[in-house]
């Protein structure tokens, strides 16, 4: 009975304990807009919440850490809480600037969309794909008639910008939009 009643105990002060750690809020950071691949943070595109995050919150960055100056590894949408995993001090991706005739665009593509770049040869009529899952940084406004061309900004793994920059003097870039 003794065990019991010491069993229950410990049982009681592991839950005030947890009860007490779910109810601390603390400061952690969160994108106020969205933010590309590669793109520096800074206190324009970042700021601090106070959130309830109970265990989870050595998951997230919190007002300790230091943001400034640190490259997105990965396009980050408006809202989203920051993890280790989102920062870091160097990316191996490079912002390459592509003019696409708008009828090798997908119709709604927008900044922070995932595409897949590929290359049509007109002569031996095939196609190939040069980089895939690349992410949209910029998009000069699309031209709505079909014939117009348009600047699309995108964050290249730095392996894939001589082939890529190699594939655009042949105009015969295809942007194909994934599911993200």
């Amino acid at each position: 009975m003794t065990m019991g009643i010491c069993i229950s105990l410990l049982s009681s002060f592991a839950l005030f304990i947890n009860a007490q750690n779910a109810n601390q809020r603390q400061q952690v950071w969160i994108t106020s807009k969205a933010i590309a691949a590669g793109e520096i943070i800074d206190e324009k595109n970042v700021k601090l919440i106070q959130v309830d995050l109970g265990e989870v919150s050595s998951n997230y960055l919190d007002e300790t850490t230091e943001l400034f100056g640190q490259s997105s590894l990965q396009p980050l949408s408006l809202g989203t809480l920051l993890k280790p995993e989102h920062i870091g001090f160097k990316s191996n991706l490079r912002n390459v600037a592509l003019r696409i005739s708008n009828g090798h665009l997908p119709p709604s593509l927008k900044m922070n969309d995932f595409i897949d770049v590929w290359f049509s040869d007109p002569i031996t009529l095939t196609s190939t794909l040069i980089i895939p899952k690349i992410s949209v940084v910029w998009i000069d406004e699309v031209d709505s008639n079909f014939g117009g061309v348009t600047t699309v900004v995108v964050a290249v793994p730095e392996a894939n910008v001589p082939q890529l920059v190699n594939s655009a003097r042949a105009d015969g870039l295809d942007l194909v939009h994934r599911e993200n």
